[in-house]
């Protein structure tokens, strides 16, 4: 690397650990050959060299963005709580798949059975590549330190560490014992309620698909067409199918129910000696229960929803008040 082009991280944006708790060595640190840009489908494939600081510049803004948070960030406590996520094993325990997502903004959210976790890279682990390119960036700073902070509450015991080197999640050769040490070094500089150190995103810990895509579609930090028809990125694919799959069994169920409907119309019609009492009566019945049913639906699919966000905004409002006071209270007694 050219030394005039080297830079050094200011004293507010330090990495997180002493050279001495490194877990790579620099020589170790490997980066992908090539990348993509913010924007993979309007860009070129580029080359990454890490002799090249504009290259390696370029792949970690890409690494670590977060702008598709910049319109929710501020109500984010709406959709989630406080938190750190829970550990690894714990989601093999609530029966979710682990997915593997390259993308910073899909890190620790979940959909049905699933959840996207990012891997952690080597170079995380480094304290000069830290001080050589992310500490001298405030905003990949704070990204780095959040993906890190989440790290240690996603791997906290052994069978956790088992679990992120089965799905590749960190090094195949890294030691728990190190990782220990590691993490108890790392985690009194970590502080995410301190937007300096670490981005607001990592506040929360894991978020739900279709609750991050309902608040971006409609977040009045950045009401636009394009974002209330497109909503949060990789939501239509993985946030909506079960619950499409219901509504369209409820299509089904409500054309089958039309159907019978007119048969029987058609049946009370036909008859050129007048409808038959008892025809009349089944059919009678029939429509009153359709229309029971109907009304069940919408109240399942409509006004249950509705209940649930309501309920759900109620809650993060509490919690939200609840933290502020115990945030308060700590205050005054370090200042008494």
């Amino acid at each position: 690397m050219d030394k005039s082009e080297k830079k050094i991280a200011s004293p507010a944006y330090k990495p997180p650990f002493p050279p001495t708790s490194s877990l790579i060595t620099r020589e170790d640190v490997v980066l992908p050959a090539a990348f993509n840009d913010l924007y993979p489908l309007a860009k070129k494939l580029q080359p990454l060299r890490l002799d090249h600081r504009n290259e390696v510049h370029g792949f970690l803004c890409a690494f670590f963005d977060l702008s598709r948070f910049d319109a929710i960030r501020k109500i984010l406590w709406l959709i989630a709580v406080n938190g750190t996520p829970r550990s690894l094993y714990y989601q093999k325990f609530l029966r979710r798949e682990i997915i593997i997502a390259e993308e910073l903004d899909l890190h620790l959210v979940w959909a049905e059975s699933r959840i996207f976790v990012k891997p952690l890279p080597d170079f995380l682990l480094n304290y000069d590549f830290w001080e050589a390119y992310i500490s001298c960036e405030p905003h990949l700073h704070r990204a780095a330190c959040g993906l890190l902070y989440s790290y240690c509450g996603l791997v906290r015991f052994g069978h956790d560490l088992q679990v992120a080197q089965e799905y590749h999640l960190v090094n195949a050769n890294l030691d728990y014992r190190a990782w220990t040490e590691f993490a108890r070094t790392v985690l009194p500089n970590l502080d995410p309620m301190d937007s300096n150190t670490m981005d607001t995103r990592f506040q929360y810990g894991e978020l739900r698909l279709n609750r991050l895509d309902t608040i971006y579609r409609y977040s009045p930090y950045k009401l636009s067409v394009s974002s209330i028809l497109r909503g949060f990125p990789h939501a239509l694919s993985e946030s909506y199918v079960p619950y499409m799959d219901r509504y369209n069994n409820a299509v089904s169920a409500f054309g089958v129910f039309v159907i019978i409907l007119s048969a029987f119309n058609l049946s009370l019609t036909a008859r050129p000696r007048g409808p038959d009492p008892d025809l009349q009566q089944a059919a009678y019945g029939f429509a009153l229960f359709s229309m029971i049913l109907c009304a069940a639906l919408i109240g399942v699919f409509i006004v249950a929803p509705l209940i649930s966000a309501l309920a759900t905004i109620c809650s993060s409002m509490a919690t939200r008040k609840r933290l502020a006071k115990i945030r308060k209270d700590e205050k005054l007694s370090h200042s008494a």
